[in-house]
């Protein structure tokens, strides 16, 4: 049976229903009351996989509660919802809120509510609104210090559960199943060639050599991400998911939202994932070295110290070499609909293809 007892729609909101989230997360005194509620859309309204909306609250006396909540649902249509169910997106944000995140001492906004219903696929996740954190720029690219920063708010997630997730999460899927590789490689394997056509000066003639290698081979890689000590990861660690305090004494100096594609995997994806959408070429040849032997010492500081610089530096590698197809993906996939859109995929293949043929990754590729 369908779960009713949430509501999946922004018109579905009620002040019974959110007055009880704020009370029960200890923000709402038993004597004050929520009188009234305005839904506004956060950027997009509708989105790809769904829509993000902020509440602004009217409570019975000012101030006695937040001010306002992010609520994240998913898309009103069956057929966008099941894009995300298809790598189960909604299912990994909810778990990580549910389950993962109460194992692990880490900065995150604070989750009233998360849950799915299995069987529409519909999902509602009420979080803290952010007021007063700054987001990161992909575009504009980032320094080191915000790696760094960004080191700190994931290593301790890295840390906790590497190699050891199966201890209390064996359920969990992994990136090298099969049931994730056949989830989300029909949609490289269906863009790789339009990416091609859209932005044909991003692919240089030795990437267009291996290409079809690369199609060939692309599951192998996939397999080849897990064939290593794996942990709980982000997944989508870019500058547009930090939220900088920018040394407001009230603030933590960085938190990652978005926990969608939360997943088992190389750890090094999140670091790779971060080169290739984030750090401008330049800065990335400059610092790269540093910021893993950074990581290295974090993962030490926080309990894992048989994690060499020899083998971070291997799976940094398989992950720049996979997470080229996201940026092949994206700039086939997507239309734009801004200048920003389109020079967010531009730069994004611009940096990963750099990262790949900087360090000799297309000779990885498995024959």
């Amino acid at each position: 049976m369908a779960d009713s007892s949430f509501p999946v729609r922004p018109e579905l909101l009620t002040v019974e229903w959110l007055e009880g989230l704020i009370r029960a997360g200890g923000d709402l005194a038993t004597s004050e009351r929520l009188i009234s509620f305005e839904v506004k859309p956060v950027g997009e309204v509708i989105g790809v996989l769904g829509e993000v909306v902020r509440v602004f609250l009217t409570y019975s006396h000012p101030g006695a509660g937040p001010p306002t909540l992010v609520i994240k649902f998913a898309h009103k249509n069956a057929e966008n919802r099941q894009i995300a169910n298809n790598t189960k997106m909604y299912e990994r944000e909810v778990g990580f809120f549910n389950e993962i995140a109460n194992e692990v001492d880490m900065p995150r906004t604070k989750c009233y509510f998360a849950r799915m219903d299995p069987v529409t696929g519909g999902n509602a996740v009420v979080i803290e609104d952010l007021v007063g954190y700054d987001v990161g720029d992909q575009v504009k690219g980032v320094t080191l210090d915000q790696v760094k920063m960004v080191i700190d708010a994931i290593s301790p997630l890295h840390a906790r559960f590497y190699d050891n997730w199966r201890e209390k999460f064996g359920h969990m899927m992994t990136f090298d199943s099969d049931e994730y590789i056949e989830g989300f490689s029909p949609g490289f394997f269906g863009t790789w060639e339009q990416a091609v056509k859209n932005f044909p000066e991003c692919f240089p003639p030795e990437l267009l050599d291996a290409l079809p290698r690369y199609v060939a081979s692309f599951k192998k890689i996939m397999k080849e991400m897990g064939n290593r000590k794996m942990t709980f990861i982000h997944g989508d660690v870019k500058m547009d998911n930090a939220m900088f305090g920018n040394g407001r004494p009230e603030s933590l100096p960085v938190i990652m939202i978005d926990w969608q594609n939360v997943m088992v995997s190389n750890p090094l994806q999140d670091l790779a994932w971060l080169a290739a959408t984030s750090l401008e070429v330049e800065v990335r040849r400059a610092i790269e070295n540093e910021y893993l032997e950074y990581y290295r010492l974090k993962m030490v500081e926080h309990g894992v110290e048989d994690y060499t610089i020899e083998q971070i530096r291997d799976d940094y590698d398989v992950g720049l070499l996979f997470i080229m197809s996201f940026n092949i993906l994206i700039a086939g996939a997507f239309v734009p609909s801004s200048e920003r859109d389109r020079r967010m995929a531009i730069v994004g293949l611009e940096r990963a293809i750099a990262a790949v043929i900087d360090r000799g990754l297309l000779a990885r590729i498995p024959s």
